[in-house]
């Protein structure tokens, strides 16, 4: 059994998840239940999450519902009002949150799941000064699944998780920083398997979870670290016998750092220190790979597996029946996919070409959203660059599409890159490391030019854009050379990790 080791599965979600995703259903496909995605943190909604991807709830497992035994509870949705409280409450009205009042007093606060109709998300407890002092947080399923309880400062000092019966499976309790940030200090897994169980944080936690799922399946499962920054050492701390993948969708040596000879990032070289303990490092690239050999320690295999699977068989669209002069840009938005280069970029497309438009698809933090955003007004860009936030079904948005283009700086084998090509939109790149050299043949289905070089990536999309013969050939090309990333592949890749 093969398990990939992350902190979460949101309702957005960066490329790791999705490439999870895909890698899921690329296991699926050939060995039914032989991967699973691994889960750290507490979800109350996570079935609305499952729904949203089209994952099955045995796809995941998350370490609070593994716990508390509820990986397969269907259970209800819980209604406001099938709420119960005290009698001489008074509920107001609301779409999404309702006030319980006794008298003048406010008591509490019930707040709706998004997505659903009245359905109790959490209920807000107040004292008499209107301190939050408890809240209650409801599963999708319909229980109460955790009490948080406040301080005077407002500060959470305990929690208690519940089963769907009431019985509590586990106790956490924090400390505040100087910052005034709570500090999980202890966590008492209750009665497990007869008897407690402390931890001093959620590391040590997850780390145990770790090891009883893989004693539920076996042992000796292979186990990859998705998420390095959290997965790392709960992986390498593993008790049970194990075989342990360093997966690094990132670069290997530190930022800003030759990719050769730089120093390597922090991360890596803690985990390195065990080598003795991984069975392998996975990169997605034959660039990295290269220039990974000779760093590593002496018999530690690298393997090079896609990150990116992608379908063969999507149906064609002509360059005719799309949208003349659409360009897009997908994934994650931020300094490192330098958005604001993409900006500037696209104001000297829009010279050229009036009738150009560039569409973001995805998101990023709020400050940096708000300042691409204010770029834009200010380079009078507004209805020719837009942000549609981050979408679902971004196999109809490369269905409408002319052109992708990426201007990042840094990444490993881009997701939307190989997406974009499996729908034959052509692709303008940055020529960074890693991937864009691997999946774009300049003058074929795309084209690369210099980091940084701004007035090129104009002048290559210009290029492309305006002549829809081209663009056209650009397209037959994508869809005819999609061989090195395909599932058939990337499979194969798989099977060769021993």
């Amino acid at each position: 059994m093969d398990f990939f080791v992350n902190q979460y599965l949101l309702t957005k979600n960066s490329s790791i998840e999705h490439a999870e995703m895909k890698r899921l259903a690329l296991f699926n496909n050939h060995q039914e239940g032989e991967a699973k995605l691994l889960t750290q943190d507490f979800a109350p909604n996570f079935d609305q999450t499952l729904e949203r991807f089209g994952l099955k709830r045995s796809a995941v497992i998350n370490m609070f519902d593994f716990f508390a035994g509820t990986t397969d509870y269907v259970g209800a949705p819980l209604k406001v009002s099938q709420l119960a409280y005290d009698g001489d409450l008074q509920m107001g009205t609301g779409n999404n949150f309702r006030e319980l009042r006794r008298g003048s007093r406010l008591v509490a606060e019930v707040h709706f799941i998004g997505g659903t109709v009245a359905q109790v998300g959490n209920v807000d407890y107040f004292d008499d000064a209107g301190n939050l002092t408890l809240r209650q947080i409801y599963d999708l399923r319909g229980f109460l699944a955790v009490n948080q309880y406040y301080g005077r400062a407002g500060e959470l000092f305990y929690e208690r998780y519940n089963r769907p019966d009431g019985t509590v499976y586990l106790e956490r309790y924090y400390v505040q920083s100087t910052e005034n940030t709570p500090i999980n200090s202890l966590n008492i897994l209750k009665d497990y398997q007869g008897q407690d169980r402390f931890f001093t944080d959620q590391e040590g936690l997850f780390t145990y979870f770790l090891d009883e799922v893989n004693r539920a399946f076996g042992e000796n499962n292979r186990f990859f670290t998705d998420r390095p920054a959290m997965a790392i050492n709960p992986i390498l701390n593993m008790a049970t016998k194990v075989k342990r993948y360093l997966w690094l969708a990132m670069r290997a040596a530190a930022d800003g750092q030759d990719l050769q000879t730089g120093n390597l990032d922090p991360m890596l070289v803690a985990a390195l220190q065990h080598s003795r303990k991984w069975a392998g490092v996975v990169v997605a690239t034959e660039d990295q790979a290269a220039d990974l050999a000779a760093r590593l320690p002496k018999g530690l295999k690298c393997y090079v597996v896609n990150n990116a699977p992608v379908k063969t068989d999507w149906p064609v669209v002509k360059m005719s029946d799309r949208t003349a002069q659409s360009v897009i840009a997908v994934g994650r938005l931020g300094t490192d996919k330098q958005t604001d280069q993409l900006i500037d970029v696209f104001k000297r497309v829009h010279t050229a070409l009036p009738k150009a438009t560039l569409t973001f698809y995805g998101y990023g933090n709020a400050a940096d959203m708000q300042a691409y955003k204010d770029q834009v007004k200010a380079a009078n860009l507004e209805g020719v660059i837009t942000f549609a936030d981050y979408v679902v079904d971004v196999d109809a948005v490369y269905d409408r599409a002319s052109l992708l283009v990426d201007a990042s700086r840094i990444d490993a084998q881009p997701l939307a890159m190989a997406e974009a090509l499996s729908h034959g939109v052509p692709v303008v790149s940055y020529d960074y490391a890693y991937g864009p050299r691997e999946l774009i043949k300049p003058g074929k289905n795309g084209e690369l030019v210099p980091l940084g070089n701004r007035a090129a990536l104009a002048e290559a999309i210009v290029k492309l854009i305006s002549d829809p013969a081209l663009l056209q050939e650009y397209s037959t090309a994508a869809y005819e050379n999609l061989a090195p990333i395909s599932e058939a592949t990337t499979w194969r890749q798989w099977q060769a990790v021993k």
